[in-house]
């Protein structure tokens, strides 16, 4: 009753990722406005702005990184900005990849690798080794997940860069890879991580799940 009808004094601002679970009810009585992912180049612009006003440098190729990893969020591109100055103060593509965790990612395009050359012998020993550092192995399906869909804009998409956060020498190597595997193979590759981090929930060993999927 208060939000159909508020006391002159009182503004509602609801905020959602899901509109279509608002009832019709409470819909018809707002205003609607859409927010969208805010361009990398916004990002960009706003990222320079705040290392000139607090005295710190942050180099362009640095920043179009941190814009491309935020994924259109401002939020999170300052959060990451903010790791990056405590790294350096002199922001480099080198701080953005140590503060981010990309940093040291050979092991995923060791395995593209493997699987571009069908080479199921080494992709599980990488497996074996990452397993026995205690890597996540559902986050290491998701990691493989998102570098197989690069494959997949690389192979489909001119000028695919833009769209894909990585640094420069990765993107070398997801071409090199691009250059070896056959699009319908990245699409069934791309199925096959995707039942595999499904069925992760109801397995009693990711390891095993993993090595059948590889």
């Amino acid at each position: 009753k208060t939000m159909e009808e508020p006391p002159p004094h009182v503004k509602f601002i609801l905020a959602t990722t899901e509109i279509h679970k608002v009832p019709a009810t409470i819909v018809s009585r707002c205003q609607h406005f859409d927010f969208h992912r805010i361009r990398n180049e916004d990002i960009v612009a706003r990222l320079s702005y705040i290392a000139k006003q607090e005295g710190f440098e942050l180099h362009t190729d640095a920043a179009e990184l941190i814009a491309r990893l935020s994924d259109g969020g401002m939020r999170d591109a300052l959060s990451l900005l903010d790791q990056c100055v405590a790294f350096d103060s002199n922001v480099t593509l080198d701080v953005v990849s140590s503060a981010s965790g990309i940093a040291g990612r050979d092991y995923l395009f060791d395995m593209l690798d493997c699987i571009a050359d069908k080479d199921a012998a080494n992709a599980l020993k990488i497996v074996d080794r990452l397993y026995d550092m205690s890597k996540d192995l559902k986050v290491l399906c998701g990691e493989l997940l998102e570098q197989m869909r690069n494959v997949m804009l690389v192979k489909t998409i001119e000028n695919s860069r833009e769209l894909i956060s990585c640094l420069p020498e990765e993107y070398d190597r997801l071409c090199s890879i691009s250059g070896k595997i056959k699009l319908d193979d990245v699409l069934s590759d791309i199925t096959a991580l995707q039942e595999c981090g499904e069925r992760f929930a109801k397995s009693t060993s990711r390891r095993i799940e993993l090595e059948m999927c590889i």
